[in-house]
């Protein structure tokens, strides 16, 4: 039985337990576990249980506190309603973020988010609002290439465009990478892509779990690429 076939699972135990215990209306929710435990983000929990319990993505957590440990500056293309980006912005040794988000919508709950944890005014935070491949190239943002930094990439189906926009910043500098994808084809070219610019990779799939508690919004195909090029610390 195919893991992401959304209409392959009959029972799920997390939505029976939300719809008889959780109230649905969108408010201020402290996230009770995870990567984003103690942020305050503005969530309507009969649609975002998962973001709220910390089981949201909880397959790229490992990774990604791997590169906020020592990330001097993160750029979060497709940053939807920020909850990565004021993660990185708690991180000391991060002193810049960048964050791209196109959607009108997404960008105004963003700015909730922030508002909610006392971060609007933060001046390392830079909003941009999206990625266009004809726009400003990554390249050019004020960024330390001699430090470590991180990429955030969800631009559904835009992924190859914004490596593209980043290749000279990524072949002088070494950050992390994440990419989400939602195709086996697109996966193959970004790994080749970023394994051409001397990265090591490390593909994640949806934990064994999700067959009990499956992704909000499955699909035929979602993984992520995660890509490590200079520092030599262990992928897994």
């Amino acid at each position: 039985m195919p893991l992401d076939n959304p209409n392959a699972i009959k029972f799920r135990p997390l939505s029976t337990i939300r719809q008889a215990l959780v109230t649905p209306g969108r408010r201020p929710m402290t996230v009770r576990a995870g990567l984003f435990k103690n942020l305050i983000l503005d969530l309507d929990p009969a649609d975002a249980a998962q973001t709220w319990l910390g089981l949201h993505e909880q397959e790229t957590f490992f990774s990604l506190r791997q590169a906020a440990r020592d990330s001097a500056w993160m750029l979060d293309i497709g940053a939807g309603s920020g909850e990565l980006s004021i993660f990185f912005l708690r991180q000391p040794k991060c002193l810049a973020v960048h964050a791209f988000e196109p959607r009108p919508a997404a960008l105004a709950l963003f700015r909730r988010n922030l508002a909610l944890n006392h971060l609007s005014e933060d001046p390392q935070l830079f909003i941009h609002p999206g990625f266009t491949a004809a726009g400003t190239r990554l390249d050019s943002l004020p960024v330390d290439l001699g430090a470590a930094g991180f990429l955030n990439i969800d631009a559904e189906g835009a992924e190859t465009d914004v490596l593209d926009s980043a290749e000279g910043l990524m072949t002088k500098g070494r950050p992390d990478v994440m990419i989400e994808v939602h195709s086996e084809a697109l996966e193959a070219d970004c790994v080749a892509r970023l394994t051409s610019l001397g990265y090591r990779i490390k593909i994640i799939k949806n934990a064994w779990w999700r067959i009990a508690i499956p992704e909000s919004r499955p699909s035929a195909h979602k993984s992520w690429i995660f890509g490590m090029k200079a520092r030599f610390t262990r992928l897994y």
